[in-house]
């Protein structure tokens, strides 16, 4: 079995979610971890025992010890980090979302495809086991045909004052953090891609979205409605609504490792898979895995769904005038 070396770029709190799931793996490790603060390298280095640290990104990629890259930075810096990943020769997980908009994902993609190369977006969501059970279960009519899906993700960042979501320049606001979720796991399960998205939202002084309703439609005739916010706390719950019963996501939804499927109110099937660790573990591994198999993407989150979530949020931040400054949002 081949062993992985992984370096990080980015040793925030993200980063440490990230590292504390990898000690698992029986055939991946960090060796090494980059970051403009050498303090900040020293401290995630010791934590996690990692052998290198760097101070400078290129000099990480020229290591050729190394051969994956794990991206843990603010949004803003997701594709030119990417980009200069691939460039160098390194597979890349990058952290959602992958890029601040579909063009620019468009962009990783055909380059990751010419370097025969892993471009793989971490959402982590959908490489979770409980989802695509629940997935299996769907697709077998446990409910019946699917109507529509509902679900709402918040929390009161306002009361954080150093929180990058609050901050336009880093690529901040609900929908690209929390909202996303709702999107990816909408399509995941209805496993199709809206035609039409009808959204409202409410921007904050810094122009950044702080509340976002929006409703997706689907050629089917389903659709999903979702709301996120970093200005309030909701529930952080989702529900599958089908012909004949529905499923419960309990909070928070994006990370469940359980679903309770109900029919005439009354529950018929529960799915509990716990994680091993804290739900990394899934991307990481199934990373590994395609790398092996030669391949660019997984299934689970493919290149067309990460383009497809994208355009979604494309679609919705032009709706609500949530512009970021050009040099983010630019090739």
């Amino acid at each position: 079995m081949r062993g992985f070396n992984w370096g990080v770029i980015g040793p925030g709190n993200i980063a440490n979610t990230f590292a504390k799931a990898i000690k698992s793996s029986k055939k991946g490790k960090i060796l090494a971890v980059a970051s403009r603060s050498t303090e900040r390298a020293a401290e995630f280095a010791n934590t996690y025992q990692i052998e290198k640290t760097y101070s400078d990104y290129g000099k990480m990629l020229a290591d050729p010890e190394i051969d994956i890259i794990y991206i843990a930075t603010p949004h803003n810096f997701h594709y030119q980090q990417a980009k200069m990943c691939l460039e160098a020769g390194k597979h890349v997980l990058v952290e959602k979302p992958c890029t601040v908009n579909a063009k620019q994902m468009q962009t990783l993609v055909e380059l990751a495809q010419r370097k025969n190369l892993l471009l793989q977006e971490a959402l982590w969501s959908r490489f979770m086991p409980c989802l695509s059970k629940l997935r299996q279960l769907l697709n077998e009519g446990i409910i019946g045909d699917i109507q529509y899906i509902q679900s709402e993700i918040g929390f009161a960042f306002q009361n954080r004052e150093k929180s990058r979501l609050l901050k336009a320049e880093l690529a901040g606001g609900s929908l690209l953090d929390l909202g996303i979720y709702s999107i990816t796991v909408s399509q995941f399960l209805l496993q199709e891609h809206p035609d039409k998205v009808d959204a409202m939202g409410q921007l904050t002084d810094q122009n950044v979205d702080g509340h976002v309703l929006a409703n997706m439609h689907y050629a089917s005739g389903r659709y999903a409605q979702f709301t996120c916010s970093m200005l309030s706390q909701t529930s952080n719950t989702m529900r599958i609504v089908g012909t004949e019963g529905y499923v419960n996501l309990p909070a928070c939804f994006w990370d469940t490792d359980t679903a309770s499927i109900y029919r005439d109110n009354k529950l018929i099937q529960s799915i509990d898979i716990p994680h091993p660790v804290n739900g990394f573990e899934y991307q990481i591994e199934k990373s590994m895995e395609c790398i092996e198999q030669n391949r660019q993407c997984s299934d689970l989150m493919s290149h067309r769904d990460s383009i497809g979530v994208l355009n979604v949020m494309d679609n919705i931040r032009k709706q609500i005038g949530v512009h970021f400054p050009g040099s983010i949002e630019a090739l």
